[in-house]
């Protein structure tokens, strides 16, 4: 793997110079050490600059799953979606409370299931703490009783929709500050496909770049203004 050191006024500075050194674009095939954070004196002049030392990498799955999202080899067929959806509808019938699971569809890997009934808010929790909880370990459960290539993507009275809109309209006002601040902004931990939203609505903003930094289920985006 190539690797390089470079240096600059900032972090962000040196990490635009590394992508520059590597001849990449997207930071997400590089992977980013930062040795010195660079110290700044009065009027914010740089006393001893920031350095970084980059990798290049071949794409990542966090790339595949979160970013890219390109068409898998594998694609879930009808029947084993349907037994997906009969296996979930089956684990949340077994709670205290008036849910049921609803096969929704179904497309490449990807199997949707709603959880619906007068208790399904509950499924919820604040801001979405227990839905993000139960969706990950559905996910495992699936992975572990179905098939490991099956992703699951599960959905409660509506609430994935609404909160994918609202995510995706805070991003762009993030995006904006970024734009006008020349700063990072860091998102708080969410889970794999809200990290693909924030990816994938900003993919083709030529003034930001995205990327994801951390251990799962801490993991987080970080939005970044491109240097001129």
């Amino acid at each position: 793997m190539k690797t390089v050191e470079v240096t600059g006024s900032t972090v962000e500075e040196a990490k635009q110079k590394a992508l520059s050194a590597l001849g990449v674009q997207d930071p997400n095939q590089v992977m980013f050490e930062v040795l010195e954070e660079g110290v700044r004196g009065l009027l914010g002049i740089a006393i001893t600059p920031a350095r970084v030392r980059a990798t290049l990498i071949t794409a990542s799955p966090e790339v595949a799953e979160e970013e890219a999202e390109p068409q898998p080899a594998y694609v879930v067929t009808p029947e084993v979606a349907r037994r997906v959806a009969d296996y979930i509808d089956h684990l949340i019938r077994k709670l205290p409370i008036r849910v049921q699971a609803v096969y929704r569809g179904c497309h490449s890997r990807y199997v949707e299931v709603e959880i619906v009934g007068r208790d399904a808010p509950q499924l919820i929790g604040k801001e979405g703490e227990v839905f993000t909880k139960l969706h990950y370990l559905l996910n495992a459960i699936v992975a572990q009783k179905i098939d490991p290539n099956v992703r699951l993507v599960l959905d409660c009275a509506g609430w994935r929709r609404r909160r994918t809109e609202r995510l995706r309209n805070q991003v762009l006002a993030i995006a904006n500050e970024v734009k006008r601040r020349r700063e990072e902004a860091v998102l708080p931990p969410m889970p794999a496909h809200e990290r693909r939203i924030v990816h994938q609505t900003l993919k083709d903003d030529m003034e930001v770049y995205t990327y994801s930094e951390g251990e799962e289920p801490n993991r987080y985006v970080v939005i970044s203004p491109r240097l001129e």
